[in-house]
């Protein structure tokens, strides 16, 4: 099951002398072009069985480096797409030192399971509430921890603001952030977005997890 720490690769174990990373591997990226897989010499794209792997501009995909610090997009269906310095930004790093334990406190390992599902509510029919349970159900079907907002419904006399404080209590309690569809223009789905990239948790695509799974 995809987390935040799922993809192992070599940098997490060994990094040559000319390693450009430092004392830091990459977790995520996020990809500052469209980049397709390179045709080889004499066979073009031949060696590629299926479609060929492309990473889209601005499109965030989690990293695989080798001891070198070459890294490779990894698309959702588990394949690995080089890339070149320039085509891409590290989107957030592995945390490479263990959380010290702290009583009433959760713990950085607690959390890489653990997923906030964000999304649009208000001006939705029923508060988009049908299609944050039928995600949530479907991610908690493949093995995650899901923070469903829409699991405390409406409560009487409370306000935007009320929802968006208590809904930001339980994402500090997550890894990462799923987003559903339409999440753009909403203000407390941008909000909690925003919030979660401060506190340098990965940011991916609610329907993508799903595919992944299903590959």
């Amino acid at each position: 099951m995809p987390t935040e720490n799922s993809i192992d690769c070599p940098a997490l174990h060994k990094r040559s002398n000319s390693y450009p990373f430092g004392d830091r591997v990459p977790c995520t990226v996020q990809m500052v072009k469209t980049v397709t897989a390179d045709p080889m010499p004499g066979i073009g794209l031949a060696y590629i069985k299926g479609s060929v792997p492309v990473a889209n501009e601005n499109d965030i995909y989690q990293a695989w480096t080798n001891s070198h610090g070459a890294v490779a997009a990894v698309m959702p269906d588990g394949r690995h797409l080089g890339l070149r310095p320039g085509e891409f930004e590290v989107y957030t790093w592995h945390d490479l030192a263990p959380a010290p334990a702290a009583s009433g406190v959760t713990l950085a390992t607690d959390r890489a399971n653990r997923l906030y599902l964000a999304g649009p509510m208000t001006g939705i029919e029923d508060f988009n509430y049908p299609a944050f349970n039928a995600m949530a159900e479907r991610l908690r079907a493949a093995g995650y921890d899901v923070e469903n907002p829409a699991d405390h419904g409406t409560v009487d006399g409370a306000d935007w603001a009320d929802y968006m404080a208590y809904d930001l209590t339980r994402l500090g309690l997550c890894g990462q952030v799923a987003v559903l569809p339409g999440w753009e223009n909403s203000k407390g789905a941008r909000l909690e977005v925003h919030i979660a990239r401060e506190l340098g948790m990965p940011l991916v695509n609610a329907h993508d997890l799903v595919s992944m799974e299903v590959a």
